[in-house]
């Protein structure tokens, strides 16, 4: 009878041996996800640098809107675009506006502006530079916007309007400052002071708009 427990420890073992040879080894483990440079496929790579590299493409889109590359023509169009419509919306300010802050206002917008138009025709038809001489669809619905507001209205949407428009204004002039154009790039120098004061008074003017708005609902509940 002592063979046989002998017998059954070699069926055992042997059952074993078998049951670990089928195993299939362990796979190697991942390389380190938060390492760029070990990811193994192209996939891996692109999973690992895509939030950086949409992160660049968005800051630089966001360079070229608020003051990328600019060429003298695209500049004097554009800047003379924004001051005729400075202007005009600052007469509509004028007659439409209820605060007398925002009425000082728009009396400086219309001294301002007009008077850096005609600088900027000045220099432009030295170098043949077409002006434009009327208002393009994108800047005439902006004042018949504003031309059907009027008193409290008026006032809230035109100082909105001047802060954003002044923030793309400054955007504008700081990127013309760097043109090879000497005299284009002195006059946008020159003009910066004047656009970011404007913009700082823009934003007094936004403020005042948003509490006197906020005065009222409370005073009619």
């Amino acid at each position: 009878m002592k063979p046989l427990p002998l017998i059954s420890s070699i069926a055992l073992l042997g059952l074993a041996t078998s049951t670990l040879a089928q195993t299939p080894a362990a796979e190697p483990r991942n390389p380190d996800s938060s390492n760029p440079a070990a990811a193994s496929s192209p996939h891996q790579r692109d999973a690992t640098h895509g939030t950086h590299g949409d992160s660049t493409k968005m800051a630089s889109s966001g360079d070229a809107a608020m003051g990328g590359p600019v060429t003298p023509k695209a500049f004097v169009t554009k800047a003379a675009q924004d001051g005729m419509t400075e202007v005009e919306v600052g007469k509509l300010a004028q007659s439409k506006a209820q605060s007398p802050e925002v009425k000082k206002f728009a009396e400086r917008m219309v001294k301002d502006h007009g008077k850096a138009n005609t600088e900027l025709e000045t220099i432009a038809a030295g170098k043949s530079l077409q002006v434009p001489k009327k208002l393009d669809a994108e800047h005439q619905s902006m004042v018949q916007e504003l031309s059907g507001k009027s008193g409290a209205e008026f006032d809230s949407a035109y100082s909105q309007h001047m802060a954003k428009a002044h923030a793309k204004a400054v955007a504008l002039f700081e990127s013309a400052s760097k043109l090879d154009d000497s005299e284009l790039a002195a006059f946008a120098k020159k003009t910066l002071p004047t656009l970011k004061e404007h913009k700082q008074m823009a934003d007094r003017l936004m403020s005042g708009a948003r509490e006197a708005s906020t005065g009222d609902a409370s005073t009619s509940r």
